[in-house]
């Protein structure tokens, strides 16, 4: 995995963009191809209940919509 840890933003759940689908990104440095077959354990998750910042809830904020790399836009 490229950079080891994945954070799910708590916006993901219940978003009309997308599906409930949860990705993972694996590169490939081998010489010689990888086969990951169906069923095949890669990832592990943890889900974990979030806390807000003091006056975080109070703040009405825009529906995000975004996807990898979707932080910096």
């Amino acid at each position: 995995m490229p950079n080891g840890i994945g954070v799910i933003d708590a916006d993901y759940y219940n978003n009309e963009s997308n599906e409930g689908e949860i990705f993972v990104q694996l590169i490939n440095f081998s010489v010689t191809d990888v086969v990951i077959k169906k069923g095949q354990r890669i990832a592990q998750g943890i889900f974990m209940p979030y806390l807000l910042a003091d006056q975080d809830g109070l703040t009405k904020k825009a529906t995000r919509i975004g996807g990898f790399g979707s932080s910096d836009k």
